[in-house]
Formats: C-alpha cells, structure tokens, sequence
C-alpha cells in the first residue's frame, strides 16, 4: 500500500500505461454510442499485473475513507481491478452481468454477481465511459436490489457521448446525491501523443 505523498507518481504512472497500451486509434470500434475510430481499450491495463496494481490503488484511493460493504462495476473487464481495490480495504465486490443468469438459486439476483444485499453501501466504477448507459444500467441493478451507492468512479471519461452528463442526469432525476468522480479525460490522457 502506498501513502498520499505517492499517490501522484502511481496515478501518473497509470495515466501512462493507459497512453501506452490502451490507447487505440486508426481501427474500427463499436461503443455503445456509435462506431469510433480511437478508443480506450482497457483489457489492455486491467489483464496486466502493472496495470492491476496501479489502477487498484488508485481506485483504493478514492473508496479508502468510504464506510461502504463492497465495490463493483458493469464489466468484467475491471474485476481484477476491483479486486485489487476491495482487497486493500477488506471490503466484498460484485459486477453487473452482461446477459441474466439462467443458473442457480432462482431467489438470487439474476444481474448481480455477488454477496451484497439490500441497505448494503456501495462504491460503482466504471472503466471507460462513453454513453453512460453500462454504468446507469449498474446504478439501477444496485437500487433494485436495496443497495445504496455512496460513489461513482470513472476511470476513463472517453468524451463520446455525453456519458458523464447523462449518469448525473439520472442521477438527479432519482433524486439520489451520488458524487462521480473522474480520474482521467480522454483530452487528458491524448495530450501529447501523436494522431499518427
């Protein structure tokens, strides 16, 4: 675990894995908003033993002081990230499932994978936001369930879409006072690095 005064230097070394190996451009990629011709493929930083501990930290980070149960997101692409995060605090984690859970105890949640149950707090992030639809998807699961979310993280805001706007829109239409924070802008993270 690192203290505040490295927190910094791990977030810069992130901000540059992510340039480095997530950073696509000049390919063809659907989003949930469209087809984009750049775009953040984030496989690339959380299947990569770097990229699990800086992006855990850094997650950690934002949820250390949270008095919450379990962290988690709309991807399975981020579990090993979120596991990462959830171990520093000693805290559960669940994601949202892509299709419904066919399998198993017809009692339980059918969307969530997990252990937490109605009045539990939770932390929700995402990964690389474009629509906003995955993570408003993950919010409604979690409110369905009795959950109550004290925070949402974002790590990449890839500027497509409107995402973030529309997460707080839905936030304020259900009257829920969740902050979001996020970590990097695709402006930020594109700065500097060549469109060839």
């Amino acid at each position: 675990m690192i203290d505040n005064a490295e927190l910094p230097a791990v977030k810069q070394q992130l901000k540059e894995l992510i340039q480095q190996r997530a950073y696509k451009k000049n390919s063809v990629f659907k989003t949930p908003s469209g087809v984009v011709s750049t775009f953040f493929d984030f496989l690339e930083v959380s299947l990569k033993h770097k990229g699990i501990e800086l992006a855990g930290q850094v997650v950690y980070n934002e949820i250390k002081d949270l008095d919450i149960h379990a962290v988690g997101g709309p991807s399975h692409g981020i579990v090993s990230i979120l596991c990462r995060a959830a171990f520093l605090k000693e805290i559960g984690v669940f994601y949202i499932r892509d299709s419904i859970k066919k399998e198993g105890n017809i009692h339980s949640p059918k969307w969530i994978e997990s252990r937490i149950k109605g009045g539990d707090r939770v932390v929700i992030v995402g990964d690389v936001v474009s629509s906003g639809s995955q993570i408003i998807r993950a919010v409604q699961q979690v409110m369905q369930l009795g959950g109550e979310i004290r925070k949402i993280v974002i790590i990449i805001d890839s500027q497509e879409g409107d995402g973030i706007e529309k997460i707080q829109q839905f936030l304020r239409t259900n009257m829920l006072e969740v902050p979001v924070k996020v970590l990097f802008t695709r402006d930020e993270l594109t700065a500097g690095i060549s469109s060839s």
